[in-house]
């Protein structure tokens, strides 16, 4: 049976690839527009794929401090981060698809 933080990394794993994959797709097919304004300034200083990636790691700090303040171990920690950052990206690669779609409004 997989731990809850195999899972986690899991779908932090699939969210990235997906968020990616989806954002070199919306980007080939027209106009694509960074829905994070962190994104956007990561992105635009370090390029596409360096930018997301540190955009992930940002919002794995910004999930995971608050959880380490409240005295979660660094398992639970680690657990809610990745979970965290794959849902999120999970739900900006379903964007992406809408947007591509014209089922999503600027």
């Amino acid at each position: 049976m997989l731990s809850r933080l195999a899972v986690a990394v899991g779908l932090l794993v699939v969210g990235i690839v997906a968020d990616v994959g989806s954002t070199y797709v919306a980007i080939a097919g027209g106009e694509y527009v960074e829905g994070s304004p962190v994104g956007s300034a990561l992105i635009g200083r370090f390029g596409l794929v360096p930018g997301m990636l540190l955009t992930k790691a940002a919002g794995m700090v910004v999930i995971g401090v608050p959880v380490a303040v409240a005295g979660g171990t660094r398992r639970l920690v680690a657990t809610v981060m990745c979970a965290g950052v794959g849902i999120l990206s999970l739900g900006a690669a379903t964007r992406n698809i809408l947007l591509m779609a014209g089922l999503w409004a600027w």
